[in-house]
Order: C-alpha cells, then structure tokens, then sequence
C-alpha cells in the first residue's frame, strides 16, 4: 500500500495501515515534506503507477484530494480502502475505494461510505447515514441517523448532526456545531444551533 501525503494525516494513515498488519510501500508526494517521515518518499510526476500496487490519498484539502485522485487514476493506479482495527464497522456498511476510516469510530448499521471519505478519530456515524465522494468528517463529530452528507462537504471536530439532516455538497460545518436543520450547498454553518455565515465560493 502507497500513501499519497507525507504530511500530518498521511502518517496517521501509514498509522492505521500498520496497526492492521499491513505494510507501507513509500509515501508518494508532490511537494517536500515538512517534517522527518519513516518511510521512503517517492515524488510523483505522473509516470505509470507501479504494477499492482494501491494508493490511498491522505489529503485533508478536498479540492486537493480531487486533483489528486484525478492525476493517480490518470496515471493507472487503484485505491486501497483503510479500516483502523480499534474502528467498528456494523452491518451492512459499505466503504468505497480510497476511504479511510480511523481508530474509534463507530459506522452503524447500513452507513454507506461513498469514495476517498476521510472518518477521522472517534466518529460516530448513523445508521442508514451516507456521506458522498471527497466528504471529510474530523475528530469527535456525532452523525446522527438517515443523515445525508454531500459531496466534498467537512463536518468539523465535535460537530453534532441529528437524524435526517442533509449538508449540502461542497459545505462546511464548523467544530462543536449542532447542525438541527439542513445546510444548502456551500455554505459555512456555526454554532447552536448552526446558522449560515458566509458561503465558501
């Protein structure tokens, strides 16, 4: 397995894959780290991926992550999918490919992951709940049930969002909100209860 970000999440996924018994091929990068990371770090240029391999990109930014996934597809890489073992995942989840999920989360019964969704730390993440391609949920959030997410949206650490609530693609919700109505598309929500402060476009 590859990673794609040699910075802060990337090693927290190389944490996870670890933890699962797994190995770390390289970090993969197109810029310099910024700091000392354990592994080989291979700069990308867009040349042929290597034969069988699998990538995971581990880039909060998720306009970012897109351009990424976008080039390494380009280029004929697969993506691997990333499941912490101290994480729980219930019956009838479904997990796209270039996901991750990290330690202490909770996906109950019948959440559906879409692809290259990050679920961070000690998330709780509802039944029957779906959170769309690129979404990025941090540290602590609880998500309630039925609960829909929207394509490249960010749910901030502590946010609370109760059952049957859709946020809106591309929309961030801020850390400790408590999100009691749904979001419209690319906005920035705060507060208790969350209300609009500006758009993020």
């Amino acid at each position: 397995m590859y990673v794609f970000g040699a910075g802060n999440f990337g090693r927290e996924v190389r944490d996870a894959i670890l933890a699962s018994e797994g190995d770390v091929s390289a970090f993969v990068t197109d810029v310099k780290p910024k700091r000392h990371v354990p592994d080989q770090v291979l700069y990308f240029d867009n040349s042929p991926a290597p034969a069988n391999s699998l990538i995971v990109v581990a880039v909060a930014d998720t306009e970012g992550r897109r351009d990424i996934v976008k080039r390494l597809t380009e280029c004929g890489w697969g993506f691997g999918k990333i499941v912490h073992p101290r994480a729980c995942l219930a019956t009838g989840v479904s997990l796209g490919e270039g996901s991750v999920v990290l330690a202490l989360s909770y996906l109950s019964t019948d959440a559906c992951i879409h692809q290259h969704v990050q679920i961070t730390y000690g998330v709780t993440f509802g039944h029957d709940s779906v959170a769309e391609d690129f979404v990025t949920v941090l540290p602590n959030s609880t998500i309630g049930g039925e609960v829909l997410i929207g394509r490249g949206a960010t749910v901030g650490s502590g946010a609370v969002i109760l059952p049957g609530i859709t946020v809106g693609e591309g929309s961030i919700v801020g850390a400790g909100a408590v999100v009691t109505r749904d979001v419209p598309p690319n906005v920035v929500v705060v507060g208790t209860p969350a209300r609009v402060v500006r758009r993020t476009s």
